[in-house]
């Protein structure tokens, strides 16, 4: 491998990795993240109802979440894995 193959290919791992995991964290289903949108849908009226009616609770435990480093256990396993599957992917495309 040559030096530029040295250094270009370790900072497009972690870039592919920053993204999977930003678009992994922005799919848990809590108000201020999207994936609370995606499953509003889904859920039955009166659910939907008690969803929106106590959102202001869900914010506290988005920031609880974040504070004790929970979220980082919940969307590890499925950074590793997504980005694992994009390394497979590409190795094998590209060798």
């Amino acid at each position: 491998m040559s030096k530029v193959g040295e250094i270009v290919i370790p900072m497009l791992v972690s870039a592919i990795a920053v993204n999977v995991g930003l678009g992994v964290f922005n799919l848990i289903p809590l108000p201020p993240l999207d994936g609370s949108k995606i499953i509003m849908p889904f859920l039955p009226y009166n659910a939907k109802q008690w969803f929106i009616n106590n959102e202001q609770i869900f914010y506290i435990i988005f920031v609880a979440i974040w504070i004790t480093g929970i979220a980082g256990i919940i969307i590890s396993p499925a950074i590793t894995g997504i980005t694992s599957g994009i390394m497979a992917i590409s190795t094998a495309i590209f060798g």
